[in-house]
């Protein structure tokens, strides 16, 4: 009986030690973890003596450090203080390795049993406050020791700044999860407050909107009138670093970077949202209305909220002024659809399709609307945002489009155009062509005639009546004087009839170019020391009037050259088809050759000119002691 006594009185006692202190049982580690939110005393102030394991803390007072730093009474008065925990585990956890999970608003130092086994951030010094470092879930090594009894002491610093809210997410004070070390790859995901697929989701639209940033550009590159389209760049561009900041901030990060990223964030967005909206003002050629006012209103107001609301200041924003935005923008964008721009339907629907998709978003990760994975919420939401910029780049796309058929069909017309002039042109120079044509003939017919009946005729008087003179009463110098004069009136009857022919032979005029070669290398062959000959191809057709009488023209001047100068024996004279639509014109000489393309000779003058006429090249090459060769092709 006695020693029954002395049991139940050794219970009541260790019943009612316990009974003053609270424990936190771990028998088992789930695969899910344990995340240690009960059972925490804290103790404003700092005491090295409060990390030792058989500290007496029972007076102290109790506290869930896992919630919002902001929430905590005793962190109001205090910026650092004392955490305790005393947990109670099964002997099979005795020296196993696990992981300790951290998020944190502050700096702290966390010991086990009276161990340090991290510390996380740095404490305020004389020289530096501290500026708190929140490692994001990032998991510790931490290792139970050979007792069924742990204490867990941290010392906690909160960071002396104005906190905001990170885009809705709490500042939790201390969050410690303990998991089992196969686990931490998963943890550091789902206790990051973020899945992998919202970080990719970011990293996505960072890289979608430097595109649209670039093709904005481009688009304003190509019609620098268009200042919208820069204006939508840099917005683009704005919206690249904004998702790359908003991502960077869910790292391991210091604190007061986290608050400064947070708060541009949420002036910023707000900020974005207007210069999209003026842009798109601009756009539809609308004057800015009451609607674009107020939002600019709301901005300010926005701004001014994250400074005077801790827990809904980052909303008015993040979320209630891009929503209203879309929401304007829908409007102005359906405005100007009925008036006549088809293209604005699209931005319409866009920016529908973004205010339905992120309220359906937004209320189903509050409400549990339907229940699906996170992946599908984030997917919804990030459609939403995309859809706009996508559809105001397939805008100007399109206008751009248009406007670049209209460019290119009045291109074809002012083609249209200079080919019809050209044409005219052509007709035009064709029959002045013809009519210079007609009046050369005419003029040599008329020469030719001159020559012929007036000069021919007065020399061949004169030759005549130089015939009737007695030249049995000549002295015999008279006699050599009167046979001097009776042959040069000879050589110049012949040269004037010559003349007068080659000037418009009538040959060339009934019978064409082939006949009054024959008959002008004929009569010259007569009259010179040079042999001549002529090579014409059969099949050779009928030329143009022009190129005939051009090509015998040459012909003249070229043979005129070659009596005058060449001192040649023999010269070769051959007209053919050289290619489809082209005939040449060779000829050629075995004399000393001394004569340049570039020759300031009139006659080489007159044969270069009538080259050009027919938009000919002519060939020239010649060769000393050995001779000339002219070659002369003319399209037909």
């Amino acid at each position: 009986m006695r020693n029954l006594s002395i049991i139940t009185l050794l219970l009541l006692l260790n019943l009612c030690v316990y009974a003053q202190k609270e424990v936190f049982r771990i028998d088992s580690l789930p695969k899910e973890g344990i995340l240690l939110n009960k059972g925490w005393k804290f103790h404003a102030g700092d005491n090295p003596d409060f990390a030792k394991p058989d500290f007496d803390d029972s007076k102290w007072e109790s506290i869930d450090p896992s919630q919002d730093v902001m929430d905590l009474e005793q962190f109001k008065t205090t910026n650092i203080g004392w955490l305790r925990l005393t947990i109670q585990i099964d002997s099979s956890l005795f020296g196993q390795t696990f992981a300790l999970s951290v998020r944190q608003v502050g700096s702290s130092q966390i010991y086990n049993n009276g161990k340090l086994v991290c510390q996380i951030g740095q404490f305020s010094s004389k020289v530096h406050p501290s500026k708190g470092y929140d490692p994001s879930g990032y998991p510790y090594r931490f290792i139970f020791g050979n007792k069924i009894t742990q204490t867990l002491s941290i010392k906690f610093e909160k960071p002396n700044l104005l906190l905001i809210k990170h885009l809705g997410f709490d500042n939790n004070c201390l969050q410690l999860k303990l998991i089992q070390i196969e686990e931490t790859l998963n943890l550091v995901n789902s206790n990051n407050r973020r899945s992998l697929a919202g970080f990719a989701f970011d990293y996505f639209k960072s890289g979608l909107f430097l595109i649209i940033a670039f093709l904005h550009f481009w688009l304003f590159g190509a019609d620098k009138k268009n200042i919208n389209n820069l204006i939508l760049g840099f917005w683009a561009f704005a919206k690249v670093f904004l998702f790359l900041f908003t991502n960077f901030s869910f790292y391991p990060i210091e604190i007061i970077t986290r608050n400064l990223i947070s708060i541009l964030t949420v002036i910023f967005i707000p900020i974005l949202s207007i210069l999209h909206c003026y842009a798109l003002y601009s756009t539809f050629s609308l004057k800015i209305d009451a609607y674009f006012k107020l939002l600019i209103i709301l901005t300010f107001v926005s701004i001014a909220s994250i400074f005077l609301s801790y827990d809904f200041g980052w909303a008015m924003g993040a979320i209630i002024t891009p929503y209203l935005t879309s929401l304007l923008i829908f409007l102005i964008s359906w405005q100007s659809f009925k008036k006549g721009d088809k293209g604005a339907l699209v931005i319409a629907i866009s920016e529908l399709t973004y205010a339905v998709c992120s309220t359906w978003a937004i209320l189903n990760s509050r409400l549990i609307i339907i229940n699906y994975p996170e992946v599908i919420n984030d997917i919804i939401y990030n459609l939403g945002i995309i859809f706009s910029p996508i559809a105001i780049v397939y805008y100007f796309a399109y206008y751009y489009n248009i406007n670049r058929k209209k460019l290119q069909h009045k291109l074809v017309e002012v083609q249209q155009l200079s080919f019809e002039k050209q044409q005219a042109l052509q007709r035009q120079n064709a029959e002045l062509q013809a009519a210079l044509l007609q009046g050369q003939t005419i003029e040599r017919k008329r020469v030719a005639a001159d020559l012929h009946d007036n000069l021919g005729s007065t020399l061949s008087a004169l030759w005549l009546s130089v015939d009737m003179i007695d030249k049995s009463k000549m002295s015999e110098e008279e006699s050599a004087i009167h046979q001097n004069l009776r042959q040069n009136l000879e050589k110049a009857y012949n040269d004037v009839r010559l003349l007068s022919h080659n000037l418009l032979p009538e040959e060339l005029e009934k019978q064409g170019l082939s006949a009054a070669l024959h008959y002008f290398v004929r009569k010259i062959n007569q009259n010179s020391s040079i042999k001549f000959n002529l090579q014409i191809d059969e099949t050779l057709a009928k030329l143009d009037k022009k190129v005939e009488f051009e090509l015998y023209s040459i012909c003249l001047e070229l043979v005129n050259n070659i009596i005058k100068h060449s001192k040649a024996t023999e010269a070769t004279l051959r007209l053919h088809t050289a290619t489809s639509g082209k005939v040449q014109l060779t000829i050629e000489d075995n004399g000393i050759g001394i004569f340049e393309n570039n020759s300031d000779g009139k006659g080489m003058k007159n044969v270069r000119a009538r080259v050009e006429s027919l938009n000919g090249f002519w060939n020239l090459v010649t060769n000393e002691n050995i001779g000339t060769k002219s070659q002369i092709t003319i399209p037909i």
